[in-house]
């Protein structure tokens, strides 16, 4: 991957990123433009392609993205936390890939990578945004984040061993206590079992997306549009159905649950009306439902085809509303207890697996959101 690939990957992974700061993928793509620049290119790797017995580890930007662009890192943090989690497990890593293909997180994993002389997975752990460190298809196949290590700007690096419980739990207030943002080293697998549940070409439909023109960027996810129109209204509650007050949250996007209302502008004139709460999680019209999480849902300028975040999203404004539609493990009843831990709906079931457990705690996101 060449600093070509770079400008494309850097437009294309915005796409699953509705929320995040601008700031913070403009510091990962110089942080990455000079990594390609000191190191050369970085070759991109399918999963067929891998060491069945090399060690691959799995990297991500933990806490709050605009934390990222207020402490400017150094460069070192992914190395530090690579070489951390080799030193725990005994192993030399043979190959990176992205928790999630998405803003900063793409491009610190390519800056990872030209570093370290290491190719990067063409694929990654989720096929979409997910929240939280455990929310992963490599979880859904049973592996375990931890060992795992952060590294922060200050120099601060932490392993974790192991994790009886809730690696989020364990994980969130080390990052808070760093500053709000550090690199996180996670899952190391071999290359036979990462190829086992992978998400598989996710950088590739990325590069394709940003080389694309603004209309045709979301080609590559195949989007199913649900309706064009107006938005009519933006509602934010006070109160939650129990009669509790809701106060901010220092973890979730938008900071209350958020209602878009949509009057369609052809067709049978439906409304629509989107939930959400960090992300759009469902979609009704006229009250049947339309869409639902863990398939992404995404507002779309009608003018020239950028996402609306939620939190931007202005009466008047008109616009398309598609959905992306989640890899399989998702819509496995496993998948989608564990991508409903921290949102809206509340947790049928927990998953655990290698003692390590997926809790229903909130956290800053992992994909390039921000707090």
């Amino acid at each position: 991957m060449t600093s070509t690939d770079l400008e494309h990957l850097a437009v294309g992974a915005r796409v699953l990123a509705a929320g995040t700061e601008e700031s913070a993928p403009r510091v990962a793509l110089h942080w990455a433009s000079a990594e390609l620049a000191a190191h050369g290119p970085v070759p991109l790797l399918p999963a067929d392609r891998l060491d069945a017995t090399g060690l691959c580890l799995t990297l991500t930007l933990a806490g709050a993205s605009a934390a990222l662009a207020e402490q400017l890192p150094t460069g070192d943090e992914p190395v530090k936390a690579v070489r951390a989690v080799e030193r725990v497990v005994g192993r030399t890593a043979q190959a990176v890939v992205a928790l999630n293909t998405a803003a900063e997180n793409a491009l610190i994993a390519l800056a990872a990578a030209a570093r370290l002389g290491l190719p990067l997975v063409d694929g990654d752990g989720c096929g979409r945004v997910m929240p939280l460190l455990e929310q992963t298809a490599f979880t859904l196949a049973g592996n375990c984040p931890a060992p795992l290590a952060l590294a922060t700007c200050s120099g601060d690096v932490i392993a974790v061993e192991s994790a009886g419980s809730s690696v989020e739990e364990l994980v969130r207030p080390l990052v808070l206590a760093a500053g709000g943002w550090a690199v996180v080293a996670a899952y190391p697998l071999e290359g036979a079992d990462l190829a086992r549940c992978l998400v598989p070409g996710t950088v590739s439909r990325a590069l394709a997306a940003g080389a694309a023109t603004e209309r045709e960027r979301f080609t590559p996810w195949q989007p199913r549009r649900l309706c064009r129109g107006r938005i009519a209204a933006v509602e934010q509650p006070t109160s939650s159905p129990y009669g509790e007050t809701l106060r901010p949250s220092r973890t979730a996007l938008p900071s209350t649950p958020t209602s878009v209302i949509v009057t369609e502008a052809e067709g049978l004139r439906r409304r629509f009306r989107l939930e959400a709460h960090n992300e759009v999680l469902l979609a009704l019209a006229d009250g049947a439902v339309a869409a639902a999480a863990p398939d992404q849902i995404l507002i779309l300028s009608a003018a020239d085809g950028r996402v609306v975040d939620v939190e931007r999203a202005v009466p008047g404004t008109e616009v398309e509303i598609v959905v992306l539609e989640s890899v399989p493990a998702w819509h496995t009843p496993e998948g989608r207890a564990l991508a409903r831990v921290g949102a809206l709906a509340p947790l049928e079931s927990t998953s655990e697996s290698n003692g390590c457990s997926a809790a229903p705690a909130a956290s800053a996101r992992h994909t390039g959101g921000k707090q």
